[in-house]
Order: C-alpha cells, then structure tokens, then sequence
C-alpha cells in the first residue's frame, strides 16, 4: 500500500518523499526539495491563510525568526485528505525554549519584543480583535467562580475539591478584585484604544513548540494562526507566567524578561500595571474550577486534587515575584 505520507507530499504539494521519521511536532521529511516537515493541523483554512500572509508581512518588515511554510499544488496554505489537513513547513532542527535557563527566557523576551514590533500595522479584515476585552472576562470569571460555590453549598454533600474551594474562596475571589483594580488604575480602555490604532497583534501561544532555539541560538516563532488584534503585552504577561511556574523562577529572571523586552520595545507604566493586573489574576486556579466543575465527571481522581493543591500551594510564591515587578 502506498505511503500515506508520500501520497499527501505528492498530490498535495507535488514534492517526492525519499525519507522520513517522526518527532514529537510532525513528521521530518527528506524530500527532493530538502528537509521539510509535514504537520497535522486543526485550524481552518481562513486562519492558516492569515498565519501565511503575516509571516509573509513580519519577513518585509525585517523578522526571518519564523518557520517557512510552502503553498500546495493548488496554491492553499494546507493540503485536505480524508477529513485532515496537513500544513509543509521548512525543517529547522531546534529545540524546545527552557524555562528554567536565564539565557533562553532572555532570547524569548527579546524576539517576543521583535514579534510585536514587526507584526505591528499588520492589517487583515479576518482577524479578530479582542481589545478592551480583560474587564468583561475577570467580571464573568468572577460571576461563574461565585456560581460554583453557591451550588457547593446547596448540594451539601462536600468533596474533597469542594472543601478546597470553599477555604480559599475569599482569597482568590480579593485577588480577582485587585487585578480588577490594577486595569481600572492603569486605563486598560484607554491603553486598548492606543493600540487598536496602531493595529497591535498579540500571538496569544508564545510557549512550548511554538517557541523554539536553533543549535545558532535563533529563536523561530510559529502557530501564527491563532493571532488576535489585542495588547501586544498580553503575551509578556503569559510568557512571565509561564516562567513563574518554573522551579527556579526568582524577581532576576522575571527582571531579565522585562529588561530584555523593553531593550527593543518600551513598556509604559499603564502597560505595566496591565501585566500585573494578569499576572494576580488566578488564572490556573480558575481554569482548574472550569476544568472540574463545567464538565460532567463520574468520579473525583486523586490527580485531580493534586492539581489545585499543588496550585493552592504556590500561590504566596506566585504574589512575592508579581509584586516584584
């Protein structure tokens, strides 16, 4: 039977298939036209068109830190067989961005900055725009987290979830109203209306693949697809986040984040208030209450407790590095 592999490069970019492996991201192809590598992906066809235009638009304004994707034969940016779609990019051989290395988090940063600076002005019809929108969210997040433990109190019957809730309610409930008072303190409408402007895009995923080191140190940015019209800081507030929950995050790493990015891309004090405003916001806590108590289980695992204890427990660490900011 023929190669699934080798019929989906041949028919759907008319590129011949001499050798391949698999990684963890996609398969690594030796092909007549180099190595590439052949992804399964479940974003839509408008999305993927957008992601090919902007990488075309952050490689005029002087970018190339981001991956190369090839057109199929019919000029789409993926190729469709038996209900999938399949995207062909130019292999790189890099690795993951490592949280725990101050040189990493400090080239992050920086091409992070790079990002913002170059997708800036970056004008699509398709792409949706989100500014102005934290105040509505945190309000809604705090409106649903008080609707769960009212149904904690009228079902009676306490797990062991439950009683986690109801102890730590009034902590993190005061922590939702303070990162509530940051964005009023810091004119987030205001700062929203500035950006929207100048057209600032937001990568909304500046993690895990879609950050990656070459064996050059070079840092390639990908999963464009899911970029939004919003606050380009909102990604530095998920990138300090993500470090934070890092076994060696200290107020020197998250001041190497900072520095490194406002090296190439100045951080107002609104703009700063806005990023700790996200950052106390409980963001792991409450998607974990999302998790568990939005979607019907049958019983409650020991893992799952695990999860919001291990998440209560860091939260007095998690407010020491916020307040370094």
């Amino acid at each position: 039977m023929e190669d699934i592999n080798a019929k989906i490069l041949q028919q759907g970019f008319g590129i011949k298939l001499i050798s391949a492996y698999r990684t963890r991201t996609g398969l690594v192809c030796k092909t007549d036209r180099g190595m590439l590598e052949l992804k399964k992906t479940y974003a839509d066809d408008e999305s993927l068109e957008r992601e090919y235009i902007l990488k075309e638009y952050l490689k005029a304004r002087g970018m190339n830190g981001v991956d190369i994707s090839y057109r199929t034969t019919e000029d789409m940016p993926c190729y469709r067989m038996d209900e999938n779609a399949y995207v062909l990019i130019k292999y790189i051989p890099a690795r993951r961005l490592d949280m725990e290395d101050n040189s990493d988090i400090s080239e992050a940063a920086s091409a992070l900055a790079f990002f913002h600076n170059a997708a800036e002005g970056f004008v699509d019809n398709t792409m949706r725009r989100t500014y102005g929108s934290l105040e509505q969210l945190f309000e809604k997040r705090l409106n649903e987290f008080s609707r769960i433990r009212r149904k904690i109190k009228n079902d009676g019957n306490y797990s062991a979830i439950d009683l986690l809730i109801m102890k730590y309610y009034d902590y993190y409930t005061e922590r939702i109203n303070m990162a509530e008072e940051l964005l009023k303190k810091s004119d987030y409408l205001g700062v929203s209306t500035a950006a929207e402007k100048v057209y600032c895009v937001c990568h909304n995923s500046f993690k895990n693949d879609n950050v990656r080191i070459t064996e050059n140190g070079n840092i390639i940015i990908s999963g464009l697809d899911g970029c939004t019209y919003d606050l380009s800081i909102l990604d530095l507030a998920h990138l300090i986040r993500k470090y934070i929950k890092s076994g060696n995050a200290d107020e020197y790493g998250i001041s190497l984040i900072l520095e490194n990015y406002s090296r190439y891309r100045s951080i107002t004090s609104a703009e700063s208030d806005v990023v700790k405003g996200m950052l106390i916001y409980p963001y792991k806590f409450l998607k974990l209450c999302n998790e568990h108590y939005n979607k019907r289980r049958v019983c409650i695992s020991e893992a799952a407790v695990e999860r919001f204890e291990n998440c209560i427990a860091g939260k007095d660490r998690e407010m020491r590095l916020v307040r370094s900011i």
